[in-house]
């Protein structure tokens, strides 16, 4: 594995001109599309890393995952089936025209429209301390104390975030969500969970706990069912990756999530995680160089569950 993963990030180190940062977010166009890093957890609990393995990065739809769970843990099943669906969709990630082809109802809860669903759900049970619990999950299911919020990018992502307004104003016209829920909080709780900071380290963990059940195997603790587990892997395998799903797939064949701060976060049914970073990204918002390390992992491991 140590060899494989080492190999693919030599790979990887090929393309980091190829890839464009998130430009559409400020604060994001400051990132550095040369810093690459892989950390990965095997069947056994063994760990291995290469690369800016330190480097902090904003978690972006990453989150999504972790927003989900806890819905999952906190929100009635029934609930949540009538705000969120479950269904893979082939437009971008921020589609408004994905949410209006669902009547107002988003597809999945991995896309934006679902995420913020996900929020407002959360926000009815919690109020303003929505976001305070998203965070206590993320620190607790990578075991990272250190995990904090950057007020820079939080505040950049919620000046240039028009798109995602537009999806909350229309699940809430379409009856989707409630008008009694107030828009701004729980935007700010939304767009507060894209902007916390992470490395690789944190996301191959929170993947080891998928990809065994919710079980850390480190820790010795449950952070969550297998059923919701099982639920999560297969959100991820539909809609992690966005329109580039049935790529990804094909190419490497696991359950992931990106997000456009440059990080991939996997998590097989068979205990293994692999995670990756790189700032540069494809046309679809996925890591370019994430992607080709992945693929080269791939290549040489058969990991693919199909």
């Amino acid at each position: 594995m140590k060899e494989v993963l080492e190999r693919a990030y030599e790979e990887g180190l090929k393309y980091t001109d190829q890839g464009q940062v998130a430009t559409y977010i400020p604060e994001l166009a400051k990132e550095d599309p040369t810093k690459v890093a892989i950390a990965a957890y095997d069947q056994d609990g063994s760990y291995y890393e290469k690369g800016e393995v330190d480097q902090r990065f904003s978690i972006q739809s990453v989150s999504k995952v972790i927003t989900y769970i806890l819905c999952l843990e906190e929100i009635p099943a029934g609930k949540i089936q009538k705000a969120i669906g479950v269904k893979p969709t082939a437009l971008p990630f921020n589609s408004v025209l994905d949410l209006e082809l669902g009547g107002g109802k988003p597809r999945n809860p991995l896309v934006n429209a679902g995420a913020i669903a996900a929020t407002a759900l959360l926000y009815e049970k919690f109020g303003d301390q929505t976001f305070d619990k998203v965070l206590d999950k993320i620190r607790d299911l990578a075991e990272d104390p250190d995990i904090v919020l950057d007020e820079n990018i939080y505040n950049s992502e919620r000046s240039s975030a028009f798109t995602n307004f537009a999806l909350f104003n229309l699940m809430v016209s379409r009856g989707n969500l409630s008008e009694d829920i107030p828009i701004q909080k729980v935007a700010d709780a939304y767009f507060k969970a894209c902007s916390v900071l992470v490395n690789v380290k944190d996301l191959a963990r929170i993947g080891y706990v998928l990809a065994n059940d919710g079980f850390d195997k480190i820790s010795g603790q449950e952070k969550f069912s297998k059923e919701i587990a099982r639920r999560v892997r297969t959100v991820m395998a539909m809609g992690g990756m966005y329109d580039y799903c049935g790529e990804f797939a094909q190419l490497i064949g696991l359950p992931a999530k990106s997000g456009v701060g440059g990080g991939i976060m996997t998590a097989s049914k068979e205990g293994l995680a692999i995670a990756t970073y790189c700032p540069g990204l494809d046309d679809h918002g996925n890591s370019f160089v994430g992607i080709k390390m992945l693929e080269a992992m791939a290549q040489e491991l058969e990991f693919s569950i199909y």
